[in-house]
């Protein structure tokens, strides 16, 4: 027997409304609530206008700026591919890793060093860029899943202390190599090709990294919309409950690791080609692995797009006031305190309210709800307080009425 299901958007039904259908007894049918529709242009396009700004803004700006501003929004953009790989540890796994920086200079140093060797005089394999880049991937990610592994009894501190040892055993082991960092040499890594057209320019190389970019951005959010995806977040809410529901929280938690591993990884390899000579290696010691974390922490958990604009931000402001002198490590240290005393959705909590129309929508019904809770419990109590004294009274006189017959069972 099929069973009529009525979809009905929130705060559409008036109150003591029924939907009752023959055959059920004069009940009221089924319902099932479904999220209210986009409007306007939003509805059209399916995606939000400001968000359509914001990539046409990307897109056009190496038209108008120069060469230098250019390279500095593209290790912008770099920052922010590593950085949402924090998201889905911090974020949705609600675990802490202080490795982010050692993982992304470890994939830049080997994907480097793997494409050198075609030059005279240079030490590598010369392997091809994309064949380069797999190996430090590969390397970053395979780490970060042994780590996982071996917190898998592991929580809080613990997670903490585990996530630096690895920074610094980075630090000590893999970037004291000279042929991998260049030690006082400057050697050269190339950049690639892409649809056979070259990489050399920094606006193909801007283009080229904003399109990946753009492509981790998509896929963190059809990530977090799937099933996997929910899975992740109720782990990191409630590891019991989750369990609990069948839901393994070691495998998500291995699971998110290797993602913000797969994204360091990511960042490190386009690094190597965008700065053609292996930076040094003070950019990515343990106290970048903290500015690293504050950009998460300060967009909050619930926006992608907050996170990478947080990201450009902090790449972006001290250059921008470059005569100030401003350290990025104080703007870590800023976005840390501030995060943490915003909460859990952080500045992009407040975006998300301020142009979501379905958050809007949520906000005003949540209200409704709460308002007409406190009105039932006012008229409630009216009743129930003037409805007291007639069971009082009733049972008084009940207990009037029975008193002789029980006084009388007493004494016989």
């Amino acid at each position: 027997m099929a069973t009529n299901v009525t979809k009905r958007e929130p705060g559409s039904e008036k109150p003591g409304s029924s939907t009752g259908g023959s055959g059920h007894g004069g009940g009221s049918a089924p319902t099932l609530d479904v999220p209210p529709r986009y409007g306007g242009i939003q509805g059209l396009l399916g995606v939000h206008p400001i968000l359509l700004l914001i990539v046409a803004a990307g897109v056009v700006y190496p038209l108008i700026a120069n060469d230098y501003w250019t390279f500095n929004l593209t290790v912008g953009l770099i920052l922010a591919i590593a950085c949402l790989g924090l998201l889905v540890v911090v974020g949705w796994g609600r675990e802490i890793s202080l490795a982010q920086a050692g993982l992304v200079g470890s994939s830049l140093y080997i994907t480097g060093y793997m494409a050198r060797g075609d030059k005279p005089g240079e030490v590598g394999p010369g392997l091809p860029f994309p064949v380069a880049a797999a190996v430090g991937i590969a390397f970053v990610i395979a780490v970060s899943s042994v780590v996982a592994l071996i917190s898998m009894r592991l929580s809080g501190v613990y997670v903490v202390v585990l996530t630096l040892s690895l920074q610094f055993l980075l630090e000590n082991a893999l970037f004291t190599k000279e042929k991998l960092t260049g030690g006082l040499s400057a050697p050269s890594t190339p950049r690639p090709n892409f649809l056979g057209m070259g990489m050399q320019s920094d606006t193909r190389m801007y283009y080229y990294i904003l399109g990946v970019l753009l492509v981790s951005m998509m896929f963190l959010y059809r990530y977090r919309h799937s099933r996997f995806g929910r899975s992740l977040i109720m782990v990191g809410v409630d590891k019991v409950s989750a369990a609990a529901v069948g839901v393994s929280p070691w495998m998500y938690k291995v699971a998110a690791f290797a993602i913000a591993g797969t994204f360091a990884g990511i960042a490190g390899a386009l690094s190597a080609p965008l700065y053609r000579n292996p930076p040094g290696i003070l950019q990515y010691f343990s106290f970048n692995s903290l500015f690293y974390l504050s950009v998460p922490i300060l967009a909050g958990f619930e926006s992608i797009m907050a996170t990478v604009g947080v990201a450009i931000f902090f790449q972006m402001l001290p250059q921008a006031l470059l005569s100030l002198k401003i350290n990025p490590q104080l703007l870590g240290g800023i976005g840390l305190t501030v995060g943490v005393l915003a909460g859990p959705r952080g500045m992009g909590g407040s975006l998300i309210d301020l142009f979501d129309a379905r958050a809007r929508q949520k906000r005003r019904a949540a209200k409704a709800n709460q308002n007409k809770a406190k009105a039932q419990m006012g008229g409630g109590g009216g009743a129930s307080g003037g409805s007291k004294p007639a069971p009082a009274k009733a049972k008084g006189s009940q207990l009037g009425a029975k008193a002789p017959a029980s006084a009388g069972s007493e004494k016989k």
